[in-house]
């Protein structure tokens, strides 16, 4: 898990410089798996690795965004970054805002990653994965990003 987390900074970087990611065998069967529940789903997505997909999303606050999905560790990923670490300045109300909206989330985290950038995500067992799961999952970051976006907008230094 921890692995995993310490990748998903690395992810915007591999993706910006069109490199590929380590795959351990384990993940593999993973990705395969996760590669087949997408194209059941219907989402139109890119895919970026053997273990990264992206499918590009819209929102009524955030506008255009890139929705992530990473393998590794038995684990999908999926997140949304809304807020690059130059946007957001440290104040204990926009810290407070973050933790209230962290509680009143289902199925996410809002979080300042390890670059710093503000962030949505959830991780799922692939193991417990079906298309209707999937597309739950998809939704419901997409869905929080966009909410969540709003929410921290007015403390962000910069709107996009």
């Amino acid at each position: 898990m921890n692995r995993l987390v310490r990748c998903l900074s690395s992810v915007a970087v591999v993706l910006s410089l069109g490199l590929a990611l380590p795959v351990r065998a384990d993940d593999t069967s993973d990705a395969a798996r996760v590669d087949k529940l997408l194209k059941q789903s219907g989402y139109a997505f890119t895919k970026k690795g053997d273990t990264v997909w992206v499918i590009q999303q819209h929102g009524d606050n955030l506008g255009d965004f890139r929705e992530i999905l990473a393998v590794g560790d038995g684990l999908l990923v999926i997140f949304v970054t809304i807020a690059r670490d130059a946007d957001i300045p440290r104040t204990a109300e926009l810290e407070y805002k973050m933790l209230q909206l962290n509680h009143e989330m289902d199925r996410i985290k809002v979080e300042i990653d390890d670059d710093g950038d503000a962030a949505v995500r959830s991780d799922v067992t692939v193991r417990t994965l079906d298309t209707a799961e999937i597309k739950e999952q998809v939704h419901q970051v997409a869905a929080s990003a966009d909410e969540v976006y709003s929410a921290m907008k007015p403390y962000l230094a910069v709107q996009q």
